[in-house]
């Protein structure tokens, strides 16, 4: 298992320690995570949760959730950014130091590590935070009419799990596209690289 370490809040341009590239890594090109451009890549994930709504709703025949719930699972989505980053940690290879913390001029939470990874791990660290998203949705699907309250939670905690990776889905988007597989890739303080 990696270390894990707070680091605490930092500006954008914080540096972490990095390792050395090998020869001939190809940088990544990427819109920067912190951009609109990674905007798009919450839509499908939105689509998903208000079809689960109104697929729930035909199907109870009403509105099924308790909106005075909304906020408590907007506020518990929030709260599980931290969890998200973590969530990023925990995938890269015993030995790696993955510091976790928060920009606060850009409203963002961050899960930096520069061991390098392989193409596979990459993509499950990337997509892995969604479970936060996933789960509340299914517990929203599966539960029954009378559950207005838990309706009401997990369905707005659907959307703030789903939607929160959205910077996260677009790198996926990009590694996917531009990386071979059975590809490394590394990150430095100042973008991603991929070598064979």
């Amino acid at each position: 298992m990696p270390t894990i370490k707070w680091a605490g809040l930092k500006d954008i341009d914080a540096a972490f320690p990095e390792q050395p590239l090998p020869y001939g890594a190809k940088p990544l090109r990427c819109p920067d995570p912190f951009s609109a451009a990674s905007l798009p890549y919450g839509l499908i994930p939105l689509a998903a949760c208000f079809l689960a709504l109104f697929l729930k709703a035909y199907r109870l025949g009403r509105f099924p959730m308790q909106v005075d719930m909304l906020f408590v699972g907007i506020l518990l989505g929030l709260l599980l950014i931290p969890v998200h980053e973590y969530l990023h940690g925990l995938c890269y290879p015993k030995g790696a130091t993955v510091y976790i913390g928060l920009i606060p001029k850009k409203m963002a939470a961050f899960a930096v590590c520069h061991t390098p990874i392989s193409w596979r791990r990459f993509m499950v660290m990337s997509l892995l935070p969604a479970v936060l998203g996933l789960i509340p949705l299914l517990v929203f699907l599966l539960s029954p009419g009378s559950w207005g309250h838990v309706m009401g939670l997990c369905w707005s905690m659907a959307v703030m799990g789903l939607l929160s990776p959205m910077p996260d889905y677009m790198n996926a988007s990009c590694v996917r596209r531009q990386v071979p597989k059975g590809a490394t890739l590394q990150t430095t303080n100042t973008g991603f690289y991929w070598y064979m």
